[in-house]
């Protein structure tokens, strides 16, 4: 006589079934729903300046550091994400930006300069899950840091404001943003200037 094998308990096979579901579950959320939908919560922004050094001009220090004579400075963004995988940010079509401010007597941060560029890796417009509008689209951000130099050459800044004056001696305050997430203010101190009012605490936004 053959080996009679008995069926499983209906309990014990249930079981496996929940747990094969639970896991799919986890699955799905941690590989699509969370880089889709949740990617800003994984990414950090930082604005990495780099003078550009000359034999005259103003004396500049950047973020404390020892002042040099500067032509002008390079900027790029390095972002940051922690997640272990790729996420998805969706941004409008200025990818990318940085402007320097300079602080009024009542406080208030004024613009003194900015810029703003693309990113060519766009992959979808107004269908993508993050949005981003048919003139942005979504970008896959890889997991560890990304740098992107959005300033350098000719699209520097030159130490000038919007009329090609130079700028007078004080701190400035640079500030980037990637995919509209910011970075902290990297203060900028022109021939020795100082903020009689401190660091600020307020962040201006992008425009």
């Amino acid at each position: 006589m053959g080996r009679v094998r008995r069926p499983l308990p209906s309990g014990r096979g249930g079981k496996a079934i929940a747990i094969a579901l639970a896991v799919g579950a986890i699955a799905l959320v941690a590989v699509w729903a969370v880089p889709n939908m949740a990617g800003r919560v994984f990414v950090q922004v930082r604005a990495v300046a780099t003078a550009r050094t000359a034999t005259s001009g103003p004396s500049l220090a950047i973020a404390g550091s020892p002042a040099v004579r500067a032509a002008a400075i390079e900027i790029s963004i390095d972002v940051e994400n922690r997640y272990p995988l790729s996420v998805v940010l969706g941004a409008g079509p200025m990818a990318f930006r940085a402007a320097a401010y300079r602080r009024d007597a009542s406080g208030r941060l004024n613009r003194v300069w900015g810029v703003g560029v693309g990113d060519a890796t766009a992959e979808e417009g107004s269908d993508s899950p993050v949005g981003g509008g048919s003139a942005g689209g979504a970008f896959v951000v890889s997991s560890g840091v990304t740098r992107h130099s959005i300033a350098n050459g000719s699209s520097a800044f030159g130490l000038v404001d919007a009329t090609g004056a130079s700028l007078p001696a004080g701190v400035y305050y640079l500030r980037v943003w990637a995919y509209g997430i910011g970075s902290a203010l990297v203060p900028l101190s022109l021939d020795g200037g100082t903020d009689p009012l401190g660091p600020p605490t307020d962040l201006p936004a992008a425009n």
